[in-house]
This record gives C-alpha cells, sequence and structure tokens, in this order.
C-alpha cells in the first residue's frame, strides 16, 4: 500500500477553488493514509516505495453518495412520475423479496461493486425493513472495503402488510444492528437509524429513534418533504403539527448527525429549524426530476447555512453515477435560475459540483478529516481517471486547466474513464 503515484493531481479546497497540480506526486503510507501530495518528485525521499506512473491521468478523491437505496438497485430506469404511486406499485413489491437471503446478498454484492465501478468510495446507504438482510449488506462493504453509512429501513404505518414493523421490534433490531457493526473496522462502517419519512413512521418511532441516537451518537437518514403529495399526506396524518419538519423536530432526530433528503418544499421557519439543528441535506437532482417531484432551491438553503452533499438516490435516480449527480446538479440551478425573474441565484459551478461529490460530501458526514479530499493524514481513497478519452482534438491546450478537465468530466464522463480505484492504497477496481 505504501507506493507514489505521479499524474494530474484535482482535489477540492473550497466550493469554487480546485487544487491543480501538473505533474503531481501522491505518496501513500503502509496504513493506507496520505503522506504527502506535492509538485516536487520525492521519488530520493522514498528510495523504497513502488513508483506508478499515471502521466496523462487525472488523481482525484473518491466519490461521496450520501442518499442512495441498495435494494432498489434492481429498478433503476423504471418510473412512475409520482413517488407515492412508484412506492406503492414498484418499491414496496421489490423490497418485500429482500426477506430471501439469497436476493439480499447478491444484490448487496452488486450494489457495492457498482458503486466502486463509479468512483464512489463513500456511501449513505438505505436497506430494506429486513434485519438480516442490512446485516449482509454490512458483510458485503466489509469484504468491498467501501466506507459506508448503512441503515435498515422503518416503517410502522401506511405502508403493505408486508412491509409492516412492529415499532418495538424494529427499534430493538436496529439497537442489535447498531451494537454489531456501528464503528466497525476503526470507524469505517458506521450504522445509520433510517426511518424511510414521516409518511410511513408514527411519532412514537420517530421519538424512539431519536433516544436510540442519542444513546449510541450515530447518525440518522431519512427523506423530508420530497413530492407535494407527501406533504398533504403529513398534514392529515400529522394535523397537530405545525409543517412536515416540526414532526422531525419535536420527535427529536434533527441533529448535526441527520441528513434530510430532497428539501424540495421546505418554507422559511423549516429552513431555519434546519440550521439551527445543525441537520444536513442530501441534494438529489436525478431523482426529483425522474420522478417529477420538483427541483430543490440548492442556492437559497446553502445561502441559507445549510450543509449540503450530492445522492443519486438509486432508484428514485436512475444512476449510481456521480458525474452524473453532479451534471444534473448543475443543470436543475440553472433552470431555478432561469425561473426566477429577479435572478439572485447563482447556478452551481463545475468546481462546487466536484466539492459536493466530494469534499462537501465528507462534511455531510463529518469525515472532512479523513476523506473527501487529497491531504495529508487523510485516507489514500482516490481515482484514476483517463480524462484524455474525453477529448477527440490533438489540441492539448484544451485540456490545460482544472476548469476545462472538470467541465469534461462532469459532461461527458461515465464509468468508463474510472481507470482504477483505491481504498486506503490499495487497487480494488
Amino acid at each position: 500500500m505504501r507506493a507514489i503515484f505521479k499524474g494530474t493531481i484535482l482535489s477540492p479546497i473550497s466550493k469554487g477553488k480546485v487544487l491543480f497540480i501538473v505533474p503531481g506526486y501522491l505518496v501513500t503510507s503502509e496504513q493506507g493514509n496520505i503522506l504527502e501530495v506535492t509538485s516536487d518528485n520525492p521519488r530520493e525521499k522514498y528510495k523504497s516505495f513502488p513508483f506508478y506512473d499515471f502521466s496523462d491521468r487525472i488523481i482525484c478523491p473518491g466519490f461521496i453518495d450520501i442518499h442512495n437505496h441498495l435494494s432498489q438497485l434492481p429498478l433503476m430506469g423504471l418510473s412512475d412520475n409520482n413517488l407515492l404511486t412508484w412506492l406503492n406499485k414498484l418499491v414496496f413489491p421489490c423490497e418485500g423479496k429482500f426477506k430471501s437471503q439469497e436476493i439480499a446478498k447478491q444484490t448487496a454484492d452488486s450494489f457495492f461493486r457498482q458503486l466502486l465501478k463509479n468512483g464512489t468510495t463513500t456511501t449513505s446507504t438505505y436497506v430494506t425493513i429486513h434485519k438480516q438482510a442490512t446485516d449482509l449488506a454490512f458483510q458485503s462493504a466489509k469484504e468491498n472495503g467501501v466506507r459506508a453509512f448503512i441503515g435498515k429501513v422503518m416503517m410502522d404505518q401506511e405502508v403493505p402488510g408486508n412491509m409492516l414493523e412492529d415499532t418495538q421490534k424494529s427499534l430493538q433490531d436496529s439497537e442489535e444492528l447498531i451494537e454489531k457493526w456501528d464503528g466497525y473496522d476503526n470507524g469505517r462502517l458506521r450504522y445509520a437509524l433510517t426511518p424511510r419519512f414521516a409518511v410511513s413512521c408514527s411519532f412514537s418511532m420517530l421519538k424512539g429513534i431519536g433516544d436510540l441516537a442519542k444513546k449510541y451518537d450515530v447518525y440518522i437518514q431519512s427523506h423530508l418533504a420530497e413530492s407535494n403529495g407527501e406533504l398533504k399526506l403529513i398534514q392529515k396524518l400529522y394535523p397537530d403539527f405545525e409543517n412536515y419538519t416540526d414532526v422531525y423536530y419535536r420527535a427529536g432526530i434533527l441533529s448535526e448527525k441527520t441528513i434530510m433528503a430532497h428539501c424540495i418544499y421546505l418554507s422559511g421557519k423549516e429552513i431555519k429549524i434546519l440550521r439551527k439543528t445543525g441537520t444536513k441535506v442530501s441534494h438529489c437532482p436525478t431523482a426529483n426530476r425522474f420522478l417529477a417531484s420538483g427541483i430543490m432551491p440548492y442556492r437559497k438553503l446553502e445561502q441559507s447555512g445549510l450543509t449540503i452533499g450530492l445522492g443519486t438516490d438509486v432508484a428514485g435516480g436512475y444512476s449510481l453515477s456521480m458525474f452524473n449527480e453532479m451534471k444534473e446538479a448543475i443543470e436543475t440551478s440553472k433552470m431555478i435560475n432561469f425561473l426566477n425573474s429577479e435572478k439572485q441565484y447563482k447556478p452551481i459551478t463545475v468546481e462546487e459540483a466536484f466539492y459536493l461529490a466530494t469534499l462537501g460530501g465528507a462534511k455531510v458526514l463529518s469525515l472532512e478529516k479523513e476523506t473527501g479530499s487529497l491531504e495529508i493524514s487523510k485516507s489514500a481513497d482516490f481515482l484514476v481517471i483517463d480524462y484524455q478519452k474525453l477529448n477527440d482534438f490533438k489540441n492539448r491546450d484544451i485540456l490545460s486547466n482544472a476548469r476545462n478537465i472538470l467541465s469534461k468530466m462532469i459532461y461527458l464522463g461515465n464509468k468508463d474513464i474510472i481507470e482504477q480505484v483505491y481504498l486506503r492504497g490499495k487497487r480494488v477496481i
């Protein structure tokens, strides 16, 4: 695992700034951490280290997908243009099959391998209501070396009978999974309590989840304000609450370790609650458009001080590619700007999209000291990308700066340009 890698270094520094070194050198330790990132040739300093020459290749941090559904992998590309109908017609029947350990294991193995092939080295993932399926997902993540936050979906109301859980049994199963997996492999695997959304969870369950999160100091992941139909159901099920966010707030599950996906339809009061509690947001632009749910006002939430990362939301999203998610984030932000007569919200830049898919996602998961960028002491989770495949012209000047490379990668890139994937300095793809 200790080695020197030469290539074009591309790594986020902030939302608008990227580290760009040509040629650059990445030095990794025996333990799989980064020792140096430099423009100076370090081969004399580390004479015994193997040397890998990736000239004309990009070396960048692995991508971070902070919202997806492992169990929905077979449904990618199948849409109903309505979230609630899609859940009942396609998702719940599919997830019900995970009672089979064979299906659960095969799907988990395929899911994590596909994540890696797409360059995703850190993930926050929903499984199903099945305890055994969730345990098998952790096993597969361990075998593949992925850094992962994983949770058993929790639902005790408003779902088909075969997907309906007993409240206390669901909490007990989750607690047992926390005790087995949270913090495994020096924190490489973490448990995330996973109430699907307030529609499918009683207030009693939500409060129990809040108590468990405090007891074990674990993350919570759920959905918030994804569709108008969902909001109407919340008003019906929780008439004594001020709004959707208020349900979660009064249940005690909003905190700096809570990730809420989508957040399309939030009032000013709700945004203030999320900021006050430190709740993080997963922006899933592909899924929002694919299911015709709406467009999240990214810049409005970002300027309100919320911490935001990107999620593919497979299978609401039709791809595990973070290149696609970055592109969709940029394009939907342009649409928001186009539709806003005052034009006060600037579209997302390519540098910002890259940040959201790397260091921004790490900050959502409180991992910014461990991953998300190529910096000394961080885990050597990185990609080797053949960005030359994106340029059909002999004129190399087109790819002479970071912005042009990022733009080509985001708009034209897919898993085919990812040549190698490293986890803790060890090649896995």
